[in-house]
């Protein structure tokens, strides 16, 4: 009975498989995960962080935070992020991230408005979605 078993078990196996060795163990099909999605979802969401940062630096040069010539050495260094993460390549979005990071943090001292706390939240939040994606 055990025999009859363990024969049923071995057919089911080779039955449910894909493709079956010669020596006739079978082999089981394991799910694909679409990496790609999962990517275009983590670039997603940082994209949508972005679009949060960059508001707050307009919203930072409106209310005097960010002097003109400020804002825009940001943005362009927002755009080289925007186009990474447009592109699927995360780690020029990270190296790109850090440049940014790295200039942010020489203005914050003086982003001490609400607008300038948005804008830093908004940093963070960028942070976090190029670190998850």
């Amino acid at each position: 009975m055990l025999a009859a078993a363990a024969v049923a078990l071995a057919f089911a196996l080779s039955a449910c498989s894909s493709t079956a060795s010669p020596g006739g163990s079978a082999s089981l099909a394991l799910p694909s995960v679409d990496v790609s999605a999962a990517a275009s979802a983590g670039a997603q969401a940082a994209l949508t962080a972005l679009d949060g940062v960059d508001a707050a630096i307009t919203a930072n040069q409106t209310s005097a935070g960010l002097t003109t010539d400020e804002a825009a050495s940001l943005k362009s260094m927002t755009a080289s992020i925007r186009t990474a993460l447009q592109t699927g390549d995360m780690t020029a979005a990270k190296t790109a991230f850090e440049s940014f990071s790295t200039k942010f943090s020489g203005m914050a001292a003086k982003l001490n408005t609400d607008a300038g706390k948005q804008l830093t939240n908004a940093v963070a939040a960028l942070k976090a979605a190029i670190a998850a994606g």
